[in-house]
């Protein structure tokens, strides 16, 4: 499997009706190809080598916008299995850089660390109720545990044999390092066949020596079936693969089992990358992280797949997030920046443009000359073929801009969902936080200290513990202790730089206070604080008790710094591409945080509220304007994390928003009903070939028309030359180099705006010929007599000689050009 189409198109009807209809189409050419061969005279030669580089152009063309259209499908499935890879170890990875702080700063607890050193039996339960109440907060551990200098089990959340169980491999590394451990595997302390994920941190004595660990026992299968929930479907399988590529986890366990090794490809990368497993192929995408603050996790991946067989049956009738079955949605006005297509639809144009100029030669031909009869009969299968074959090219781009579209949408609506995500699991720690550290004994001996009164040594000693937490967790401006008053007391850090009568605000202070269940914590909207340096940022705070009693003697407050790590949450979710921007905004539409670097905090741009006003606000991607230009947006609403904004009671309604610019597609070209044209032609009738030029349509009579040919090859005109270019073309065998004139310009109005995209008409003006500039051919009419233009002719514009209406208000006027009258432009024409 080698290219996209020997994939893609035997497992979609869609591309192989496209397919047979494109190879039909090509065969229907040939056919009239050959039968104006045989019936043409010698004179239409030029028209049938034109004819058979058309159908050639058309054939090639043909077989790459299959492979394009299949390749996109391709492209489609992979980004959407690696958007999901990639999402999936990332958001992993950060909750486990959590996980490495936690267990480092657990170990300086003060009531663990004496028991360590000095255990007492009548002291296990407290502690025990303890680690309980951490477990509580820190909802990701399944298990804790306290081990002596031995690794012998001194506390534990969940019961363990009472046997000594030799040190694991683990362990004389946890003692002899002074951070923390990471481990994966099999472990002595939880027997049985699954793999455990453990973090552990040495217990220090105040005299240096390691007398025992704290290990944390991540509630792995937990977590990983959150994201396997929240990324997989009906669909796509989601595999954590460990450094050894062996199967952690899958979101199908019937599938993949846990320990598997899997028979990777290996060599030069696949053009397809497919695995072969059960005797099924999947498709598949294989991620490693990005990684956190420096931070790789324990060295996994996650591969994304999907069955080969299936892999492009639920994307076949899929556009741009709609329900399968339903009507495409195209491509809603707008370009995607995409150069293959690009290339596309400039070879499709001009694929049609030539069809165009030999039906519009052809008819003229049939119309001037005897002989030129002979082809009458074809040229309605030529018209009719012509139109089918525009319009299976048209209905192809159509296809393939609407696959761009939705590859770009899914992309963006992805990348929303991951920014809001990563934000809510990362809140959901500080909530932890500020629970946890309420109840250092520390704190409260510290905080009983300074409510009787100002003391240096306290406010020292508080300064430090607080200090020791902010190194911990780099995340927080500041970390303080407050009164019952609210006055702030000590800081972590910067002390010198905080006024002296610096407060927690107000109405956070009141309900801190008043809040009775360790569980609770309380927390600010996001608004400027002191604490904070004056930027916005969530205050967490809850209230530290004196140990033993209900009374509350103060709080803590941690300030998140918002302005730094929701613009990296932000940066580290957007993808690729130029000019993309993130925002999170609140309910309000106010912005949160912003990677444009003019679009402030607390401002609100003219895009949200057009965004959250519109009936679908939610999840998702649509188009919307902002300052002047348009763009594709992805939004994604705030869902929470574990109990965090969902069932703890705290509400923060926060989107995600991304915005990708795009272009508004071209305006199509203008249809025209035209005066005169029928089916019967009457003796004496003239024939006319019909151009637009701007605003206005002109005829050429048949007898002064030789040929419409392209203008790529186009010259530039001599200098002081009134001519838009010159042009080289063979007259009865002579080669002549022609002026072309741009008739735009010749008629009042702009110039050609692309005169090499243009059609130059070649025709004959008193016994010399010149070309004439046109921006497109739009048809040959037969009339019986013209009128003269509105107002008489003009004299300053005598090669508008005639005007051809029936009267008909849908009908488009035809003024009627004499090549003749611009004999005094032809200073560079070249005689015949």
């Amino acid at each position: 499997m080698n290219t996209a189409t020997e994939v893609v198109v035997p497992r979609m009807q869609a591309l192989q009706k496209l397919e047979k209809t494109l190879k039909k189409l090509d065969l229907s050419w040939k056919v009239i190809e050959t039968t104006a061969r045989v019936v043409s005279p010698p004179e239409s030669a030029g028209y049938i080598a034109t004819l058979e580089h058309t159908r050639l152009a058309f054939s090639r063309l043909a077989t790459e916008m299959v492979e394009q259209i299949a390749r996109s499908h391709l492209e489609n499935c992979l980004h959407d299995l690696a958007a999901r890879a990639q999402v999936a170890i990332d958001i992993l990875v950060r909750n486990l850089f959590e996980r490495t702080a936690d267990v480092g700063f657990i170990a300086t607890d003060g009531p663990l660390l004496q028991y360590a050193q000095a255990p007492q039996e009548g002291a296990q339960e407290a502690l025990r109720s303890r680690l309980a109440a951490y477990r509580a907060k820190y909802t990701v551990y399944d298990d804790i545990l306290v081990l002596d200098s031995a690794a012998r089990v001194l506390l534990a959340l969940q019961p363990h044999a009472a046997a000594d169980k030799p040190a694991p491999g683990w362990w004389y590394q946890a003692q002899a390092a002074a951070g923390y451990v990471e481990c994966f595997g099999p472990s002595n302390h939880y027997p049985g066949p699954a793999d455990v994920l453990l973090y552990a941190h040495r217990i220090v004595t105040p005299g240096g020596a390691a007398c025992g660990a704290v290990v944390l026992k991540f509630d792995l299968a937990s977590e990983l079936a959150s994201i396997f929930a929240a990324l997989a479907d009906g669909h796509t399988v989601l595999l954590m693969l460990d450094a050894q590529k062996r199967v952690v986890a899958c979101s199908n366990p019937e599938l993949f089992a846990p320990r598997q090794s899997l028979q990777w490809p290996v060599g030069a990368a696949q053009a397809v990358p497919t695995l072969r497993h059960g005797g099924v192929d999947y498709l598949f995408a294989h991620c490693s992280t990005r990684g956190y603050q420096g931070y790789q996790g324990p060295g996994w991946t996650t591969a994304a797949l999907v069955r080969l067989d299936q892999a492009f049956a639920a994307r076949a009738d899929s556009h741009d997030g709609q329900a399968p079955g339903s009507a495409p949605n195209r491509d809603n006005g707008i370009e995607l920046d995409n150069p293959q297509l690009r290339q596309i639809v400039a070879r499709a144009r001009g694929i049609e443009e030539d069809l165009n100029r030999v039906i519009w030669n052809g008819k003229l031909t049939d119309s001037n000359t005897r002989s030129g009869s002979a082809l009458r009969p074809l040229f309605s299968e030529v018209g009719r073929t012509s139109q089918q074959t525009i319009a299976v090219f048209d209905d192809a781009i159509g296809e393939l801009k609407s696959l761009l579209l939705q590859g770009r949408r899914a992309e963006l609506a992805a990348h929303a969902t991951l920014a809001v995500d990563i934000m809510d699991r990362n809140l959901y720690e500080r909530a932890n936080d500020c629970r946890w550290w309420a109840l250092s004994e520390e704190l409260a001996d510290v905080l009983r200290t300074l409510d009787a009164g100002s003391d240096e040594a306290a406010t020292a000693q508080a300064g430090a513990i607080l200090a020791h937490l902010n190194s911990l967790y780099t995340v927080y401006r500041r970390v303080a202790l407050f009164d019952r008053q609210g006055r702030i007391l000590a800081v972590s850090r910067d002390a010198h730089s905080l006024a002296s009568d610096a407060h927690i605000p107000a109405e956070l202070l009141r309900r801190t206070l008043a809040l009775t269940d360790a569980q609770a914590y309380a927390v600010s909207d996001m608004l400027p604080h002191a604490l904070a340096d004056g930027a916005a940022s969530y205050l967490y705070c809850a209230p530290i008790r004196q140990a033993g009693s209900d009374r509350t003697l103060g709080g803590i407050a941690l300030a998140f710094n918002c302005q730094d790590e929701l613009q990296a949450m932000l940066k580290d979710a957007l993808p690729g591409g130029p000019g993309v921007q993130g925002f999170l905004i609140n309910p309000a539409g106010v912005v949160l945080s912003s990677t444009d670097a003019g679009t402030a905090v607390g401002s609100c741009p003219d895009f949200v509220n057009a965004l959250l006003s519109s009936p679908d606000a939610g999840a998702g991607a649509r188009l919307c304007q902002w300052n002047g230009a348009t763009y594709l947006a992805g939004v994604a609403p705030s869902k929470g994390y574990r109990e965090f904004k969902i069932s703890d009671g705290y509400r923060d309604d926060v989107r995600s928003v991304l915005l990708s610019p795009v272009d508004r597609s071209p305006a199509a070209g203008a249809t025209y009903s035209l005066p005169g044209a029928r089916a019967d032609v009457r003796a004496g009738s003239r024939h006319y070939g019909v151009v637009q030029c701007g605003r206005m349509l002109f005829g050429l009579a048949s007898a002064q028309v030789v040929e419409a040919v392209a203008a790529t090859q186009m010259a530039t005109a001599p200098v002081h030359s009134t001519a838009a270019g010159m042009l080289e073309f063979t007259l009865s065998g002579v080669r002549s180099i022609l002026p072309v004139y741009d008739a735009c310009l010749l008629s009042g109005q702009a110039p050609v705006a692309d005169p090499r995209s243009a059609v130059a008409i070649i025709v004959r003006c008193g016994g010399q010929h010149l070309g004439l500039l046109v921006e497109r051919l739009i048809d040959v009419i037969a009339c019986d007599s013209i009128a003269l233009p509105p107002g008489g002719i003009n004299p300053d514009a005598p090669w508008i000689n005639g005007y051809i209406h029936d009267g008909r208000p849908d009908n488009a006027p035809v003024f009627t050009l004499d090549p003749d009258g611009l004999l005094y432009l032809t200073e560079a024409a070249v005689p015949a």
